[in-house]
């Protein structure tokens, strides 16, 4: 905290943080900004609330903002763990691996039983192709907890890379179950109809998961454009390149068409969307 605040102006600080937490806790993220960016403007070194910021920023989508949010808050409080592996995985999700890794493993230094950070370390590994290392990685947070959702995918992935087949079924197929309980509870979850038929779709069942993305297109909502689900991120961009994938590859070719369109629409400049356009349309 900035040493000349009064008691007075600490508190109304500390009141607007609170003010925005709970806002984030209905989803209005927004709002929550607003308020959050209220308490710094009283308190410019008030890190809690820059880290906040970080998080409130991811929500949206918005993660360089993010990135640079958790950054200011490590400048003012380098010993927070939680900053740490914010920034990290922020990075990770911008493509800046060496730094993501840096901060995870120093955010793990901190706090060696923070084993939800090896799933984060494990999806660095798998996007920047190392395998192995994806793998033991996943293995290790799954130890920990056998419900990561994060590190049992990542496994998935990184099995049927190496074409362990019959392995990477097997995670997919824990994918789906553990979905599938939490869209029991609640029908309308987005997400984990996402990774349902993102799981589906690796295990070349097409038709399920054209059926499960096709959900999480139609239960999205005008106001999340960026969906946080058990530390994995995707955009309602994703959702429409995934379910052009799984349509193309269940012979739906006009739909699949229709959906990689409407990805591009909202995201022109992503290499990968251009790439999956390109195979549909031969």
């Amino acid at each position: 905290m900035a040493p000349n605040l009064t008691i007075e102006e600490r508190d109304e600080a500390n009141q607007h943080l609170d003010r925005s937490i709970s806002f984030a806790f209905t989803g209005k993220y927004d709002l929550a900004i607003e308020a959050v960016k209220k308490a710094i403007q009283i308190d410019p070194e008030f890190a809690q609330a820059y880290n906040k910021l970080g998080d409130y920023y991811v929500r949206k989508g918005m993660n360089k903002e993010a990135a640079s949010a958790y950054r200011t808050s490590l400048e003012l409080d380098d010993n927070n763990e939680n900053s740490h592996f914010d920034y990290g995985c922020t990075l990770a999700s911008l493509g800046d691996y060496d730094l993501a890794m840096h901060e995870l493993e120093k955010a793990l230094q901190m706090k060696p039983d923070h084993y939800e950070i090896y799933s984060h370390i494990a999806r660095i590994s798998y996007e920047r192709g190392m395998h192995s290392e994806a793998i033991e990685n996943a293995k290790k947070g799954l130890f920990a907890n056998e419900n990561d959702v994060m590190a049992r995918f990542t496994l998935a992935c990184a099995y049927l890379a190496q074409g362990y087949t019959n392995n990477a079924y097997e995670n997919f197929s824990r994918v789906v179950e553990r979905y599938s309980e939490l869209v029991k509870v609640k029908t309308r979850f987005a997400e984990g109809h996402y990774y349902i038929g993102r799981a589906y779709f690796f295990m070349e069942k097409y038709k399920l998961a054209v059926e499960n993305l096709q959900r999480a297109v139609d239960y999205d909502t005008e106001a999340v454009d960026y969906h946080y689900s058990f530390g994995m991120l995707y955009s309602d961009a994703d959702a429409f390149c995934a379910l052009a994938e799984a349509q193309f590859a269940a012979g739906m070719l006009e739909q699949a068409k229709e959906n990689i369109n409407k990805a591009l629409a909202l995201l022109p400049e992503s290499a990968r969307f251009q790439k999956v356009k390109k195979t549909i349309y031969g």
